[in-house]
C-alpha cells in the first residue's frame, strides 16, 4: 500500500512538472498561474503549493531535471571530448545551450536568472549555484581526459581552470538568453574567439 502511494505521489509530482514547463513555455511565466497548472495537471491547487510551494519552487525543480538530463548529455563529451581546450569548451558549452532550449524558451530561462539573483540567499539561489558548481565540475573534468593526453599543462589547476571555463560560458549563455534573435552559431562563433584569445595571450615560454 505504502509502495502504491509513493508511486501515485510521484505520478503527481511528475503531472505538476510537467503541465508547469508547458504553461512555462506557451503562456509565459509571469502570466502563468499555480492554478492553471493545478488544472493542467488535474490536481488542486493546494495540491500544487504542497509539492512546490510557489512558481519560483517550480521553476527550481524544473531546472533540476533539466541539469539531470543534460548531465546525461555530458556523459557522452566526457567519454570522448574533443583534443583541444578550445574545441572541448566549445562542445560544452554548445551542448549546455542546445539542451536548454530543448527543454525551455529563453524568456523561460531568463526568469530562472532572474530568479538566481533575486533569490541568491533562498533556497532556489543555493540550489541553483551548487547545480552551477556541478557543471563546473564537469568541464574540469572533461580537462583531466585532456590532461591524461599531454594537451593540458600538467601544473594547471584543473578546479580553477574548470571554474573559470565554466563562468565564460556562463557569462555567454546569459548573453544568449538575453537576446532572441541571438542565434547559437552566433554565440558560439563568440566563444571561440574568447577562448582563442585567452590562450594566445602569453608570450610563448612565459611563466603566466
Amino acid at each position: 500500500m505504502s509502495s502504491l502511494r509513493e508511486r501515485q505521489k510521484e505520478n503527481r509530482r511528475r503531472n505538476i512538472l510537467q503541465a508547469a514547463r508547458e504553461q512555462f513555455v506557451e503562456s509565459g511565466f509571469e502570466t502563468t498561474t499555480i492554478e492553471t497548472i493545478a488544472a493542467q495537471a488535474e490536481v488542486s491547487s493546494v495540491t500544487v503549493y504542497n509539492y512546490y510551494g510557489t512558481k519560483t519552487g517550480l521553476l527550481l525543480a524544473l531546472v533540476a531535471e533539466s541539469d539531470a538530463l543534460l548531465r546525461e548529455r555530458m556523459d557522452a563529451l566526457l567519454s570522448d571530448p574533443p583534443d583541444t581546450i578550445g574545441e572541448a569548451f566549445s562542445a560544452f558549452a554548445a551542448t549546455i545551450r542546445e539542451h536548454a532550449l530543448s527543454f525551455l524558451t529563453k524568456p523561460v530561462w531568463r526568469q530562472v536568472i532572474a530568479a538566481s539573483i533575486v533569490e541568491g540567499d533562498s533556497q532556489f539561489g543555493r540550489a541553483y549555484a551548487q547545480l552551477d558548481r556541478e557543471l563546473a565540475r564537469l568541464m574540469a573534468k572533461i580537462l583531466e581526459k585532456l590532461r591524461a593526453r599531454g594537451r593540458v599543462n600538467a601544473l594547471v589547476d584543473l578546479d580553477i581552470l574548470g571554474q573559470s571555463l565554466f563562468h565564460l560560458q556562463n557569462a555567454r549563455f546569459t548573453q544568449f538568453i538575453s537576446i532572441d534573435g541571438l542565434q547559437n552559431e552566433t554565440v558560439d562563433r563568440y566563444l571561440r574567439e574568447d577562448i582563442a584569445a585567452l590562450l594566445a595571450a602569453a608570450p610563448a615560454g612565459s611563466p603566466t
